[in-house]
């Protein structure tokens, strides 16, 4: 009797359910707020899909029919009035228990479950499903193969949905889950013309799986842009049903029976399903894994594509190593390591000493990569120029590419893929980009149609690609990127030293004449953070001609680089802040004159992130940093639009909301602030000042930190962290002109600057200079070719230092440590595996020690230690 009401209370609660959840950190949500939650949880420029808070796959944006539009009023819409889970074709997991005859139907969603806890660590997303009515807990792990440095097989396809069932009872239970999916091949063309041809669903059952495979016959696979197949793979035994149905009032497709084909007129709605069945014992567990995976090639044919060089022969990428979504599938299934490398990743960026929090946000823009604001080509003529070519967008759809003075930002891609990054840098930027004259279009194949200043030219974006291009170089495991590259770097570099002459004939380091930028108008003067990037690139130039030989080149890079140290800092501080100084030439240009700018220390950024040092006489660095956090950090931004002479358009933050505005105007300016405004567009670019950019945050959290502004640095990230909890919005989509806006990919760059990490993998040098829990400090590092973890302890005179490579391999000549200040090394042991190592050379700088081994190459599994006795 008891479990016959249990049953009917079931029911009834079935309908009425509202999902839960119990977040941690990570997303850190009310209990009912699951809804705002999408991790991109597909391969990298794969195509777009989200992994609910509930576990359900909703935004699938695979098909090349764009799934919203990209946004109006600068895409703030999407902040304002975040995106939803929805679910417009039929997909999804499901969960049957046999328990004495008693059975219980339940989705794997919030529609079946009353508890439901989310935990997002990408790349995997970790759900997990209870109820006080069932004997079992479900956890959940989605996520793609995802191994930093290895971008090809990081960019599959594809999601595993692995569901473990623990039984929780006192009693033997019979357990299934079944997955379902509906057949899409073609399904969205013919809901808008009238399509000959089948949807055909087939079942393929072996000893090793049993997949169902969705496509369609009779469908030209050039025409349609969602012309393609999709699979759904239980790994295992188990059984399908190529078409099934699904009664009335349930949330659940089962397996009826099984049934290897099934058809139907294309346009029309065709679902089968997969499931497996086992016998749990109380406190036993069983994991079921499921592969969905798909093929939908025709990106040319993407409405949401803009003007591609060879647009008519580009295909995804993955077509080029797969013939089918079946093919995806079966690769992972015979790869079995990519799995476990995805998990040994996750467990070594999380065993970390820094703040969960912290982790979780400086590692979220990196799935950027795995929306649809990034694409890579297949060139069906496998053109050098095309072939396995990567394409961002500014944001989602949004912002012709790949534009410089935006993805300079970033420090993402550079970092977990760097050789993905190289080839951005050779085939686009030196590439389709590159001008006779040394100029880096700052659109990509759009720049030769011409923009804003008729040249395709942006200042900031090519000073910051030229930072690139050098931090690409450090990413290398030799020098070849360089060699091959040094003579388009050389005249790009030359370009701006050009510009810096241009007015008197005598370069003095910093920049005048037209200085078209992200800021979206040309502005004229002398503008501290344009000069600052070009002084960075002077110095990034002077090693790169150094590495070359190039002496000469050198020379001129370093002469220029100290005029910049001189006389940024002579003309252009105040005692406060960098300002700008305006050309009276030039009264319609927009600026920040006497303004504190958010960027104005863009270059020294670049910099520290790249290990040049400072740009800048330190103790101005530091007054400058806490002049922008006394100025432009504000607690409530309803508060300080209320009072700001330059009103918003656009929204990226809420009034009661913390965050950094790009400048504010302590000390008068704004009447010049707009220079001449001609139309609505120049209205709207002037507001750019009042408002909120994560990209813009990212990059001066991490300089703060790098600066030893520790406190404040964390200050802006938990600010940006607080506003994209999942109370509010989808923690997991950064905007501003647009959804997953690229310049936050710029949000790896705060962890570069608390681990203090560098490395120049052609000279095998790796260094550590951490800022937060200096005594215990544990983190990850990513190389040219592998990965692995590096940790300290200093507790009284010993400190104790070790490197273990948990993936690839590591090319180490050096490696630099950070000492405490005032103590000095007594003693030094260096250890391989256990085993003493020769040291060639130490040497103590400002604190840092750099020790000297002869060469070694490390690999996965390898741990070198050393151990330091100070006095």
């Amino acid at each position: 009797m008891n479990r016959l009401i249990t049953l009917l209370l079931l029911v009834l609660l079935s309908s009425q359910i509202i999902a839960q959840s119990n977040t941690n950190e990570t997303v850190d949500g009310s209990k009912k707020d699951l809804k705002y939650i999408g991790m991109p949880v597909g391969g990298i420029s794969a195509g777009q899909v989200y992994l609910g808070g509930d576990g359900q796959l909703w935004y699938w944006d695979i098909f090349n029919i764009s799934k919203i539009s990209p946004g109006n009023e600068g895409g703030h819409r999407y902040y304002l009035n975040p995106l939803v889970q929805d679910n417009n074709f039929e997909n999804g997991f499901g969960i049957t228990i046999n328990d004495n005859g008693f059975e219980y139907k339940r989705p794997l969603n919030k529609q079946g479950f009353s508890n439901i806890s989310f935990q997002g660590e990408y790349p995997i997303g970790k759900v997990t499903y209870n109820d006080p009515q069932l004997p079992v807990e479900i956890k959940l792990n989605a996520y793609t193969p995802f191994i930093p440095t290895d971008a090809d097989n990081s960019g599959l396809p594809m999601i595993v949905m692995e569901y473990t069932v623990i039984n929780e009872g006192n009693t033997n239970i019979d357990v299934s889950i079944n997955g379902w999916l509906q057949n899409t091949a073609g399904y969205w063309s013919a809901q808008k013309q009238v399509l000959n041809g089948q949807h055909q669903n087939k079942i393929i059952s072996t000893g090793n799986y049993t997949r169902l495979i969705c496509e369609s016959s009779n469908l030209d696979s050039n025409t349609f842009p969602d012309a393609g197949n999709m699979s759904l793979t239980l790994v295992g035994e188990g059984i399908g049903n190529a078409g099934v149905s699904k009664p009335k009032g349930a949330y659940v497709y089962e397996v009826p029976e099984e049934k290897p084909q099934a058809t139907i007129d294309i346009g029309q709605k065709l679902v089968g399903s997969v499931s497996s069945t086992v016998n749990l014992k109380p406190g036993e567990q069983k994991t079921f894994t499921f592969h969905l995976s798909w093929y939908f090639p025709n990106v040319h044919l993407w409405d949401g594509g803009h003007h591609w060089t060879n647009k008519e022969d580009l295909r995804h990428y993955y077509s080029s190593k797969f013939e089918n979504s079946a093919a995806v599938s079966e690769y992972v299934i015979n790869r079995p390591e990519l799995l476990k490398i995805t998990k040994n990743w996750n467990k070594t960026w999380y065993n970390s000493s820094l703040p969960k929090w912290f982790l979780d946000r400086t590692f979220a823009n990196v799935s950027t990569l795995a929306t649809t604001a990034t694409v890579r080509f297949d060139d069906l003529k496998d053109r050098k120029e095309s072939e396995g070519r990567f394409y961002t967008y500014e944001g989602v759809y949004l912002g012709e590419g790949t534009c410089t003075h935006v993805f300079h930002y970033e420090q993402a891609m550079g970092r977990v893929f760097p050789n993905l990054a190289q080839n951005l840098r050779e085939q686009v930027d030196l590439g389709l980009s590159f001008q006779n004259n040394g100029i880096i279009s700052y659109r990509g194949e759009f720049s030769d149609m011409g923009r804003h200043d008729g040249r395709g030219f942006a200042i900031d974006g090519h000073a910051g690609t030229v930072m690139r291009i050098y931090r690409e170089h450090l990413m290398s495991s030799d020098d070849e990127f360089l060699k091959r590259n040094w003579k388009k770097i050389k005249k790009s570099i030359q370009v701006m030293i050009n510009q810096d002459m241009e007015k008197t004939g005598k370069a003095d380091g910093i920049l005048e004449g037209p200085q078209y930028n992200t800021l979206d108008r040309t502005w004229y003067g002398k503008i501290s953070w344009i000069s600052g990037l070009y002084a960075a690139s002077l110095k990034a130039g002077k090693q790169m001609a150094l590495d070359m030989k190039d002496v000469q080149f050198a020379k001129t890079c370093d002469k220029l680089a100290k005029r910049s140290f001189k006389n940024i800092s002579k003309e252009l501080f105040n005692g406060e802040y960098f300002i700008q100084k305006n050309d009276s030439d030039h009264p319609e240009a927009p600026n920040t004159n006497i303004g504190c700018h958010t960027d104005q220390l863009l270059g020294q950024y670049w910099s520290t992130q790249t290990g040049l040092g400072d740009i800048l006489p330190e103790e101005k660095v530091k007054t400058a940093l806490k002049s922008i956090m006394k100025y432009n950090f504000v607690d409530n931004y309803g508060e300080y639009l209320s009072e700001a002479d330059i009103p918003v358009q656009r929204y990226y933050a809420d009034k009661d909301e913390a965050g950094v505005v790009m400048a504010s105007f302590p000390k008068g300016g704004t009447d010049l602030a707009p220079g001449i405004i001609e139309n609505e567009w120049e209205k709207l670019v002037v507001g750019y000042f009042s408002e909120i950019w994560t990209g813009q945050e990212h990059q001066l959290a991490a300089t703060l930190i790098s600066e030893g502004l520790v406190e404040e640095g964390l200050k802006v990230v938990k600010a940006i962290h607080d506003r994209y909890t999942a109370k509010r919005r989808n923690p997991y989509n950064e905007i501003e002109y647009g959804n997953h806006y690229t310049r936050a990919m710029s949000g790896y760059a705060p962890f570069i600057a608390v681990s203090g990490f560098k490395y120049h993998g052609p000279k095998g040098i790796i260094g550590f200079a951490p800022k937060l829990n200096k005594e215990k400090f544990k983190s990850a590092f990513i190389t040219a070719q592998g990965w692995g973890s590096f940790s300290q302890n200093i507790s009284g005179s010993s400190q104790e230092v070790e490197l273990m490579l948990n993936y690839g391999k590591l090319n180490l000549n050096q490696i630099n440590v950070q000492i405490p200040k005032g103590k000095r090394v007594s003693k030094l042991r260096v250890a391989l595996n256990g085993n003493p190592i020769e040291i060639k050379d130490s040497k103590l700088k400002h604190n840092q020690l750099n020790v000297k081994i002869h060469s070694r190459s490390l690999h996965k599994g390898d741990v070198l230690e050393a151990i330091l006795t100070l006095k």
